[in-house]
């Protein structure tokens, strides 16, 4: 089975477990845009009638940061490649520079300004523009991010999101098949 999604994938959604069960840390996850704002503007963040997929990495009342180190700080607690569910997330040399398309860690403002300028800093990670900065989930609410946060438009740019947004629990991609 296909170990990484992109877009245009087809995917088969577990609905069923999260009625008996929360998601959590780290699992992915498939959820609708609806209701998404740019918290910064109020403006709608995406498409509003979308589906995204990203790993869930905070829950409501929980306060997050990214480390200059590249890793989620949750409540204090740094996330590593023993976190169950971040282990290919966290798993290579922390020496290696982030790079497009590849697991990156989770890079804050600080990174992505060293990488490529302000301007990148400024719309990849507004909320989280060094490793001091916090962002607090509201109550019942989810923060997701990509693995590949080079890449990713994701909670650092427009926060958490209510949990009734979630649709299910990612299963597999069922199309293109590849082995």
């Amino acid at each position: 089975l296909k170990a990484k999604v992109v877009a245009g994938d087809h995917l088969f959604v577990d609905r069923l477990s999260y009625n008996f069960r929360r998601p959590a840390r780290g699992e992915i996850i498939v959820f609708e845009t609806k209701g998404i704002r740019k918290p910064l503007t109020g403006e709608p963040a995406m498409p509003q009638d979308q589906f995204y997929i990203k790993r869930m990495v905070a829950m409501g009342g929980e306060r997050v940061q990214i480390g200059d180190d590249r890793h989620l700080v949750i409540n204090g607690e740094r996330l590593d490649q023993t976190t169950p569910h971040f282990e290919n997330v966290y798993s290579f040399d922390s020496g290696q520079s982030p790079q497009r398309n590849r697991y990156a860690r989770h890079v804050n403002g600080t990174v992505v300004r060293k990488l490529w300028g302000n301007a990148a800093a400024a719309q990849i990670a507004p909320l989280f523009p060094d490793e001091t900065s916090a962002f607090t989930l509201r109550p019942n609410h989810y923060l997701v991010m990509g693995d590949n946060t080079l890449d990713s438009y994701d909670g650092r740019a427009w926060g958490d999101f209510p949990r009734t947004n979630v649709i299910g629990k990612y299963f597999f991609v069922y199309w293109p098949i590849s082995g």
